[in-house]
């Protein structure tokens, strides 16, 4: 058995999604309105004039916001929703909504240090940044598929990558180029609307529209990637004891 490739994949995570499109609004649209909605407010994006750009200063605090609060917890829940669908198993949406949360801290923390690593890399050689950034990618769902707790997500998803990181490399090159693509020209079209209606709010309502659409995906995507690399390994021949 090896991992599906990027198409296989891509296909499979637009087919999940489909069927499960009201649901998975339904739990990850509330996140994400919250979490760029309330970084907006903070900001004073909601009433100001339309700016083309933002300050250094509001980028970083937009992207924190993002990848540590809402990235998280979409993942997490859809992590659980995909890995249970595998399995045949279906639970109230309230029980998928207080795992993510339960798991939540946990989450984080290896978020927090898979971000904070891989950001040093990406500045000092650039390539050990790129080699932990995919080493690390899964730890999300390392905690909630597998409980995973501590600094044991990040060894639980390199474990799992180990032998397939070009592979990974290349289906996660394929869903950020598709990410990236769609999130541009929702951005664009939004920023057209802004633009002639002078007002940063309905560049905000872009960035939820492009978040609350891609943000699933991407989530879906790296759980039925993270399930192959998980079932492969459970066929690896255990190694052998020397005495």
């Amino acid at each position: 058995m090896t991992p599906r490739g990027p198409g296989e994949l891509l296909v499979a995570s637009a087919q999940l999604y489909r069927r499960h499109w009201r649901l998975v609004g339904a739990m990850t649209l509330p996140i994400v309105v919250i979490v760029v909605g309330l970084t907006a407010l903070g900001l004073g994006e909601l009433g100001a004039h339309y700016h083309s750009s933002l300050s250094q200063r509001d980028i970083y605090i937009e992207g924190a916001a993002n990848e540590l609060v809402a990235a998280p917890l979409v993942t997490s829940i859809l992590a659980r929703l995909v890995w249970l669908e595998s399995r045949g198993e279906q639970v109230p949406v309230t029980v998928l909504l207080g795992d993510a949360l339960e798991a939540f801290p946990a989450a984080l923390l290896a978020v927090l240090v898979w971000l904070l690593i891989s950001a040093a890399g990406f500045v000092l050689l650039i390539v050990p940044g790129i080699y932990t950034f995919v080493n690390w990618y899964f730890v999300v769902q390392a905690v909630s598929i597998d409980g995973a707790r501590g600094f044991e997500p990040l060894s639980r998803s390199a474990a799992l990558v180990r032998g397939n990181w070009w592979r990974s490399f290349g289906v996660g090159a394929c869903f950020v180029i598709i990410n990236v693509v769609v999130t541009e020209v929702i951005t664009a079209l939004f920023a057209a609307l802004a633009s002639s209606s002078n007002s940063d709010a309905v560049l905000v309502a872009g960035e939820i529209v492009a978040y609350a659409v891609m943000l699933p995906f991407l989530a879906i995507g790296a759980t039925l990637y993270y399930l192959d690399l998980r079932e492969l390994a459970s066929r690896r021949p255990a190694p052998q004891r020397r005495f």
